[in-house]
This record gives structure tokens, sequence and C-alpha cells, in this order.
């Protein structure tokens, strides 16, 4: 027995009591080896584009083999020819990730796939932006006061929860049904939540829900080890929190995050805390705050100590705040962060919806996601 994997560990500098235990919190000086996903088969929702995107590339050309689930098929297609006429092993499976039956198919075409026949990691990175509350009452006036509300949308929790929910659950099934006794190469879930899942973004509210709710799927998680059974691989799950990152997605709050001076981060900064992640065993149940680079991609990111001792975060998170590592995510979190009204109409959690209205677009219904 590893009292390392068996049972976490309080840090050496803790005075809590034993039972407030803990994982050993990351060593970002280790050098990432890309080398250990060598041959891996590695499942990646929302990998079309955007940070699940970066990722497949970044699997692929470390010698994985990658199934892409996304609904956007035009992308998708695209980005595994692109990675396959470079010699990597990617395919593409068309995938609503709300519905079960749908990530199911993809699920089992990943382990056909796969050179072992099996699945050994399993990025959840599909998601949407979110919709403002502000605009249920949009329609409430004293003129209308016999006028029944509408149900509002629960697109954004469907894909940025539910689906989530769904990728877990098929992730650990197939985790063991595939794997095989004895066998040392561990099985990784890794949740994509966003620092918004920490400080909430001010009346984002079915984000802000699936992000938290994400988040706590994950800590529910994080100490089971022997999860998959005696004698069978061990199981170990880590979670991603970007702040805002420049996608396809965000372009629309570029110049209003610029405003208040927030620096935004790129797609290589998240893929950096990806791959730390996945490629190091020894990584445990912690979350990884993805901040933008100083000089070189994920320069800046940092372990949230989203445990006992760094108070489930809030220690770490308001530190980075107060030292510009995550500046101004405490302005977009409250009422009084208004967007300048020389330049911007409303606040910027106004602008951080996916049709610039306050609505979730119908367009597309889901695609990786995209940082706070």
């Amino acid at each position: 027995m590893d009292p390392h994997i068996d049972s976490p560990t309080t840090g050496s500098t803790s005075d809590l009591p034993e039972t407030f235990q803990h994982t050993q919190k990351i060593d970002f000086s280790k050098p990432v080896q890309a080398s250990n996903l060598k041959d891996k088969s590695i499942v990646v929702t929302g990998g079309a584009r955007g940070l699940g995107g970066g990722s497949v590339t970044a699997f692929a050309e470390a010698g994985a083999w990658v199934t892409i689930l996304d609904i956007n098929e035009e992308n998708g297609n695209a980005l595994a020819k692109s990675l396959t006429d470079k010699g990597h092993h990617v395919q593409f499976c068309k995938t609503d990730t709300t519905s079960f039956e749908s990530q199911m198919s993809a699920f089992k075409s990943a382990i056909h796939f796969s050179p072992r026949k099996t699945i050994d990691v399993v990025l959840a990175s599909a998601g949407l932006g979110g919709t403002n509350i502000g605009n249920w009452l949009d329609k409430v006036t004293a003129l209308h006061a016999s006028v029944d509300p509408e149900p509002p949308t629960t697109t954004t929790l469907d894909v940025n929860l539910t689906a989530v929910y769904y990728t877990a659950h098929l992730a650990l099934y197939y985790f063991k049904q595939t794997a095989k006794p004895y066998e040392t190469v561990d099985k990784h879930l890794l949740f994509i939540s966003s620092l918004a899942g920490y400080v909430a973004l001010h009346q984002l509210g079915d984000y802000c829900a699936s992000k938290y709710g994400v988040r706590g799927l994950w800590r529910t998680l994080r100490y089971s080890p022997r999860i998959l059974g005696e004698n069978m691989p061990l199981f170990r799950t880590n979670l991603i929190c970007p702040t805002f990152i420049k996608t396809d997605m965000t372009t629309t709050i570029v110049e209003a995050l610029g405003g208040y001076g927030i620096a935004m981060g790129e797609v290589e900064d998240v893929v950096a805390g990806i791959m730390r992640a996945s490629c190091d065993d020894s990584i445990r149940g912690r979350a990884i705050a993805i901040a933008a680079r100083d000089k070189v991609p994920g320069d800046k990111n940092f372990d949230i100590c989203d445990d006992w001792e760094g108070l489930d975060g809030g220690r770490e998170v308001l530190g980075k705040v107060r030292d510009s590592t995550i500046w101004g995510l405490e302005i977009v979190g409250n009422e009084a962060g208004q967007v300048r009204k020389d330049k911007y109409d409303g606040h910027v959690s106004e602008l951080l919806t996916r049709d610039g209205k306050g609505g979730v677009a119908e367009v597309e219904q889901q695609e990786s996601d995209t940082g706070v």
C-alpha cells in the first residue's frame, strides 16, 4: 500500500488535525514529460477547437491515440485530418454531449480505435457561455401583470453540467470495463471548470452554477484512487480552472476586459496546465488555475489549493488577485463592476453571453469551453 495514493496526507507545515487530509501541492518546477502519454487512449469532449482543440493537438503530438467528441463536424473533421496527415493518431466522432447515447457511441468508438482497446484519459472540455439573470426581468412591467413567465433556457446547464456528468459516468464505466487486473497505467479523468467556479461572475447564473457544479463533482471523486476495484488500475482526477481565455467565443469581450486592464490568457496557457496534469501521475485531486502568462505558456499557472489547508481555494485565489496574477476577477464579480459607459453599454457579464444579448446562441449547441 502506498500511503501517498491510498490516503491523502496533510502538508508538512500544516497544523490541521490528521483527519483534515489533502494531497500534495503541485510542483510547477518539474519538467512535463509528454512522452508519458505515448500510445495512451484519450477522449476529448468539445475537442474540435478552442481549449479542446489545443489539447487534442498536444495529446496527438505526444503520441497518444485521440478521439474528438464534438457537435462541430466541419472543425472536428478538419482537425482530425490535419493531425492524421502529419502521422498522428486522431479520429473525430460527431457527438451531442447532452445525449448520453451519443456520448456512449463515441466512447465505444474510442475503445475500438485504441491499439490496446481501452481508454486511459478523458478530458471533459465541452462548454458554453451563459445567460444573464437580469434578462429574466426585461418583460416584467405593471402593464403585463397577468402574464406568466416563460421558463428560462437550460442549454448552458445541459452542456456544461449534465453532459459533463454523463462524461464522468462513461469514463468511470469504460475505465473499469476495459482495464486489466494489475495494469500499471493510471486512469485519469480531467475536468474543465473555471475560475468562475471560485469567483462568481455577476448574474451569470447558469454558467457559474455549472462551473461550481463541475467543481463539486470533481471534489466528490478526487480521493477515490481505488474506485475501479481491487487489483485494478489506480484512478485519479484533476480540475482545470481557466481565467478569461482568448478564443473565438471571447472575441466580443476582449476590448471590454482591456478597458479594465484585465489580462486574458491564451489557449496555450490552458494546454500547459492540461499537459502537466495529464503527464504526471503524482498529481492527484488538485485544481490548477490558468492565468495569463508572463513569458512562456503556463508560467503563471498555480495550484489553487482547493483543500482544507487552502480554505477551499480561498487563500490562493485571494492572494493571486492581490498580487495581480488574476487581477480583475473581483471586479466582474459584483454589480459595481460596470463597464466604462463611454465605450461599452452595461456590465462585462452581459457581454459574456453567446449571442451578446443575454441569451445562448442557437447556431451551435456546444463547443470547447472558453475559460471564465
